[in-house]
């Protein structure tokens, strides 16, 4: 069995979306599928495969069947084309277009997005190649973001501007103002040393079959966390931006979880 294959085999849940792919019904489908399987889980990772490698026949495949490439080789790229916006199918660059059906289709995507952002499960996303548009957009929503070092990202966007989806809230709420004002602003292409500079990745491994490898390692050490203890911790994150007052009795709650589930278990 490929690298590939056994992390999937291991996964609550899986979700793959092209570098530069679209937004259309079907990939909010499959999100909604990913996030369905994880709220039902006890146990594993929802994986994220993220970029142009992630593709059927893409870098990750290539390199996973080869046995592969040496170290630093960049795999899985796009190529020299203009990334993909993250609008709807059919209704040209971001902000253009029908906006009654092509609103509807975004509200559903930022919906299916933070079922999956708030999933019982942890969330782990290994990115190869190219990664914009939804790609990137699933990215900042995962828990741990591991990342060949061939990797680019760049926020979407048209002629008015980066696309002000919730990207924008996370991208704030992760990096800080200051450093997500200067992506929207001239939406550059980050490398994989300029991404895990910004926090955007947590790990950046030479080569995609390292960093296969690396994800499996992570897969399995994430793997060992109980229940949906995570997501409760995951949530008193989310809710940091709260006054204390405000966060003091979610905070407390957990740990009284906490406080009852080593009295029911014993010492370890």
């Amino acid at each position: 069995m490929t690298l590939t294959g056994k992390l999937r085999e291991g996964a609550a849940a899986v979700l793959t979306v092209g570098g530069d792919e679209e937004l259309t019904p079907e990939l909010v489908a499959r999100v909604k599928a990913a996030a369905e399987e994880a709220e039902s889980a006890e146990s594993g990772v929802v994986l994220l495969l993220l970029g142009t490698g992630a593709e059927p026949g893409g870098g990750a495949d290539r390199d996973d069947q080869a046995g592969g490439t040496e170290s630093g080789e960049r795999v899985g790229a796009a190529g020299s084309g203009a990334p993909a916006s993250a609008s709807p199918v059919g209704t040209g660059p971001v902000g253009v277009g029908p906006v009654g059906t092509g609103i509807h289709l975004v509200n559903t995507w930022e919906r299916a997005l933070r079922r999956l952002e708030t999933a019982d499960r942890p969330t782990l996303a290994l990115v190869t190649g190219e990664c914009t548009g939804p790609a990137l957009e699933a990215l900042l929503t995962a828990d741990h973001r591991i990342a060949d070092d061939g990797v680019r990202l760049r926020l979407a966007g048209g002629e008015d501007g980066a696309w002000p989806s919730t990207a924008v809230h996370r991208l704030a709420q992760q990096i800080g103002t200051a450093r997500a004002r200067r992506l929207l602003l001239r939406r550059p292409w980050l490398d994989a040393k300029e991404a895990a500079g910004l926090d955007l990745l947590d790990e950046t491994v030479a080569g995609t079959r390292e960093a296969l490898e690396r994800a499996a390692e992570v897969a399995e050490e994430l793997s060992a966390v109980p229940g949906r203890e995570w997501s409760i911790r995951r949530r008193l994150l989310f809710d940091a931006t709260l006054s204390y007052e405000e966060a003091l009795g979610a905070h407390l709650a957990a740990c009284d979880r906490s406080l009852r589930r080593r009295t029911l278990n014993g010492p370890s």
